[in-house]
């Protein structure tokens, strides 16, 4: 059912065409009868060859020339007669900091720069979500290299510690300190000190670039994506955290319901008053327990868990239609289906299941999810993602960088003024 049927035919720009999650919400939109368009830094990326997109523009990387960036989106607005600019990726933050330059041209789908600072940032995050009285790990800012050191005796790490940057992606730099085995207050890391400091003095850890240190959390691990209205959450997806690019981003997704996560991320939107996407990651102790590790204020993976519903494109196009009718968009795929991207399961995927000797569950996983970039009626992206992917090699090469840090390195925020 198309609920969008009789209203206006927006004009919508998407940013971050190159994320999975950007041809997601692409699709989307053109199956409600909206006009979408692209803009994007990269020479390849999914949504310039869907045929859901209407036109696609190049634009200057944002961490390289960010008012060049925000210059040429609002020409392109202008241009083009944009409603609405959705920004999908990290150039969120690029964009939320030129807000002003969009003031009578047209809407942009993004809160204010300091209200997606206050949850980009590792630590001001926990901090934040303590101060509006919900539950938080143990979480340290630090700003030298050796200012996590007295917290190896501080028993609210006596499980272990999580070093890794305040602003940071894919878990790609983070480091793990486990205690060592039957010694549950005696780390390991005690023997390596000297190593670490010295890690952290070449990962530059200053004012300028701070590191967080958080106690070492166990259990299952789930990510949320909701979209909010005012404090109002106007659609909602969970789901479990199993098949993962190394240690960080999720590969397969299924909607799953946990209550406690919930109410925990209905409390969070409420009391901040947020209006947007925002996305949660969490871990469950076997005792119930929920406990944020952090916070994504923008489009996550959880949007495939929507598919072609268009519930989702009114949860953030007509959001005070869908609050006066008292509902909250939420995944409508029957149990047990899912999505996922199929070449990264039939990779990192497969490796994770031989290595945990998970293979049933892998393939279970694999045989009843789609592919969240092939579709029949649109199926350039598919190909395209292999050009995509040979592109962010070379920059992972000439910059002697991971893949990972080079799918984001021209668009990532990291707390810049």
């Amino acid at each position: 059912m198309n609920t969008n049927a009789g209203r206006r035919s927006l004009r919508i720009l998407l940013t971050g065409g190159r994320s999975p999650a950007a041809l997601e919400l692409a699709r989307l939109f053109h199956a409600a009868g909206h006009r979408v368009f692209a803009a994007e830094s990269a020479p390849y990326h999914l949504c310039r060859v869907s045929r859901c997109v209407e036109q696609s523009f190049v634009v200057p990387a944002p961490t390289g020339d960010p008012a060049g960036f925000a210059r040429e989106l609002r020409a392109i607005a202008v241009n083009n007669r944009i409603d609405l600019l959705i920004p999908v990726c990290e150039e969120i933050f690029h964009i939320a900091r030129e807000l002003r330059q969009f003031d009578g041209v047209c809407r942009v789908f993004a809160p204010p720069l300091e209200a997606l600072e206050r949850v980009h940032h590792k630590g001001s995050f926990i901090r934040f979500a303590e101060s509006i009285g919900l539950h938080v790990p143990a979480t340290v800012t630090f700003e030298s290299p050796d200012d996590w050191l007295p917290l190896v005796d501080d028993p609210r790490f006596s499980d272990g510690i999580v070093l890794k940057p305040a602003y940071s992606r894919f878990a790609s730099r983070t480091l793990f300190l486990e205690p060592d085995r039957g010694d549950s207050r005696s780390f390991a890391i005690k023997r390596q000190r000297q190593k670490i400091v010295r890690l952290l003095a070449n990962a530059n850890v200053t004012s300028e670039h701070p590191w967080v240190a958080q106690a070492l959390l166990r259990g299952e691990e789930w990510c949320t994506y909701s979209v909010a209205h005012r404090g109002e959450m106007t659609a909602y997806a969970a789901y479990r955290s199993t098949f993962r690019a190394g240690r960080g981003a999720s590969i397969h997704y299924e909607a799953r319901t946990q209550p406690n996560v919930r109410e925990w991320v209905r409390h969070f939107v409420k009391e901040s008053r947020f209006t947007g996407q925002i996305a949660f990651d969490f871990i469950i102790a076997a005792d119930g327990t929920v406990a944020p590790l952090e916070c994504n204020p923008r489009t996550t993976s959880g949007v495939h868990l929507f598919g072609s519903d268009d519930r989702l494109a009114e949860a953030m196009l007509e959001p005070s239609e869908l609050l006066t009718e008292g509902q909250v968009a939420i995944p409508s795929a029957q149990a047990g289906q899912g999505a996922m991207l199929s070449a990264a399961m039939l990779s990192f995927g497969l490796v994770q299941a031989v290595k945990q000797r998970n293979l049933r569950e892998w393939l279970r996983a694999y045989r009843s999810s789609r592919d969240v970039v092939f579709r029949r009626d649109d199926p350039k992206p598919f190909t395209e993602q292999f050009r995509l992917l040979a592109w962010t090699r070379r920059i992972a090469r000439e910059q002697g960088i991971t893949l990972q840090q080079a799918s984001t390195s021209d668009i990532e925020w990291n707390g810049e003024r």
